[in-house]
């Protein structure tokens, strides 16, 4: 029986591809109620009055919006807690409906997630099932589907960088930074560390790839709503003002009631990164260094929310590409592999119980200790064994 040519297979799929996406254009879908539009409502919102040259960080009109044309009938104002160059991503979304655009963001936000799960993974590791059963089944993401997250924007940006990084292309590289500045506290850490090492390699053209991106960004804020720095440090400062039991180290310390601490720690943390950085002479592994980062920044961070740790899957899908390759014995594969399924299942259940956030402080906790255990197993195995990692 003959096979059919790559060539035929290569139509056959974009053929496909384009039927699919014809009826999700022209098939008039409806989401359930609550599903993909939750937090999207502030941010479409948002994005509505910034492309009308309006207040974005008035309270009283994003209200005015979000009563008038995305249904909202709650005795409470929804903001949307992001940087403006998540504003331009979604500019496209405003000139749809409210309920269509929802729908269009969730299809986006999975084809985003998909692709950030082949990305991610060795080319020569077979097994892409896993990383697609992670981030389908980690519960973050899938809270974050349901939300209408922007936060699957930050996960795609750094993967994107990782990918671009890798194959040397580095003013792509650099350019894809501009999806972290999206939610700037997921990459507390990460994103001036990351930058501060790029610096030290004297990797300018990922420098100037995210400085170009960047200033792009910014003359097309500017040319939508000249006024949109002192409408962004409006909505930031009256952000930090607000208390939250968020699921980090602060929220700790806002539940026993010291609102101080912990709304500071973070600066001291990073200022204390950033000089050991400087001052260590060796090239430091660029995974290592997000990874770590990513967990220790959503240990600190001074806001959040629970559904932003989807970050972890980063370092945790590193702990399963090693685990995978070989590179952790078979007992402790086992021991780690259960933890994060037992993990998972149990943040299910947290979420069943509608706690606050701050109870949610634990995983990228127990991300860390996992992550430490299997980089401390690594190197009890036969050099031979380990992959390649980057200098």
């Amino acid at each position: 029986m003959r096979t059919m040519p790559k060539r035929s297979k290569k139509i056959l799929l974009i053929a496909l591809l384009l039927v699919l996406l014809f009826l999700i254009v022209r098939v008039p879908f409806e989401l359930p109620p609550e599903s993909g539009d939750i937090d999207f409502r502030p941010y479409w919102s948002s994005t509505y009055l910034l492309r009308n040259g309006q207040d974005f960080s008035n309270p009283e009109k994003m209200d005015e919006i979000e009563r008038a044309l995305t249904g909202w009938d709650l005795p409470f104002t929804m903001i949307a807690w992001f940087f403006p160059t998540g504003n331009l991503i979604l500019l496209p979304y405003t000139y749809l409906t409210f309920s269509r655009a929802s729908f269009y963001w969730l299809i986006t936000n999975i084809i985003g997630l998909f692709i950030s799960a082949i990305l991610i993974w060795p080319k020569t590791n077979k097994k892409v099932w896993i990383p697609l059963l992670t981030i389908f089944g980690f519960s973050m993401t899938l809270i974050s589907l349901k939300y209408g997250q922007v936060n699957t924007m930050v996960l795609l940006g750094v993967i994107l960088f990782l990918t671009f990084y890798k194959k040397k292309q580095d003013f792509l590289a650099g350019s894809s930074l501009i999806l972290t500045t999206i939610k700037p506290h997921l990459v507390i850490l990460t994103l001036p560390l990351l930058i501060l090492e790029l610096f030290k390699r004297k990797n300018w053209r990922i420098l100037a790839g995210f400085v170009s991106a960047f200033l792009v960004s910014v003359i097309l804020l500017f040319l939508l709503n000249p006024e949109w720095p002192a409408r962004f440090l409006h909505l930031v400062s009256y952000g930090m003002a607000t208390v939250r039991l968020t699921p980090t180290i602060n929220g700790l310390f806002v539940f026993t009631g010291n609102y101080f601490l912990g709304k500071r720690l973070w600066i001291i943390i990073l200022v204390g990164s950033i000089l050991s950085l400087w001052f260590y002479r060796n090239k430091v592994d660029i995974r290592n260094l997000i990874d770590i980062s990513l967990i220790c920044g959503l240990i600190i961070s001074p806001i959040g929310w629970s559904y932003d740790q989807i970050m972890l899957l980063i370092p945790i899908l590193h702990i399963l590409e090693w685990i995978t390759e070989g590179n952790i014995n078979k007992f402790n594969a086992i021991i780690m592999v259960c933890v994060l399924l037992v993990a998972n299942g149990i943040s299910f259940y947290q979420r069943t119980l509608l706690v606050d956030d701050v109870w949610f402080f634990w995983p990228p906790i127990l991300t860390g200790l996992l992550y430490g255990y299997a980089c401390f197993q690594r190197h009890r195995v036969p050099i031979k064994q380990n992959s390649k990692e980057d200098a």
